[in-house]
């Protein structure tokens, strides 16, 4: 057994096998996981300001906002579930979301962060959301496979360098 397969086993959720059932590449899991969470987080923030629009009498502004922030604590609460630790249904919840094939998250993540742009479509709402898209593309690109995620990442390099 590698070192890389004891940092692996010791990084593992309970009751999760060692051998992955997907071949997706770990490098798209922690993509897909890492802009979920960040996103998730500025989509909040970005969320807040929009609700401010009250003052200026934008109520599609504090709807946009309020849909804002549900949808990134719905994002928050599915990928990164240790930083709702108070909440007692969160880990039941993402455990169930893991379950699920991927193009299921794709589906949510893209349907929940449309509707905010639609009511108000500034910059806050288009970033904050946008990041919410996003972590749904990079998961319907993990429902396509392991050969559509590496073409990909392949032409992301070349396009980089």
């Amino acid at each position: 057994m590698s070192f890389m397969d004891k940092v692996g086993s010791m990084m593992m959720r309970p009751g999760e096998d060692a051998v992955p059932k997907d071949e997706v590449p770990w490098w798209m899991k922690y993509l897909g996981r890492g802009l979920g969470t960040v996103g998730g987080g500025i989509a909040i923030f970005l969320g807040l300001w929009n609700c401010i629009g009250i003052l200026l009498a934008d109520v599609g502004c504090l709807i946009s906002g309020m849909w804002q922030m549900v949808a990134g604590f719905t994002v928050i609460v599915i990928e990164a579930p240790c930083c709702c630790m108070f909440i007692d249904f969160v880990q039941s919840l993402s455990d169930f979301v893991d379950k699920r094939p991927y193009w299921n998250r794709a589906a949510l993540y893209c349907g929940i962060a449309i509707p905010a742009i639609l009511f108000c479509p500034g910059l806050g709402s288009v970033f904050g959301s946008g990041l919410i898209f996003g972590t749904g593309v990079v998961y319907g690109m993990m429902s396509l496979g392991k050969k559509y995620v590496l073409t990909f990442g392949r032409n992301l390099i070349y396009a980089i360098g």
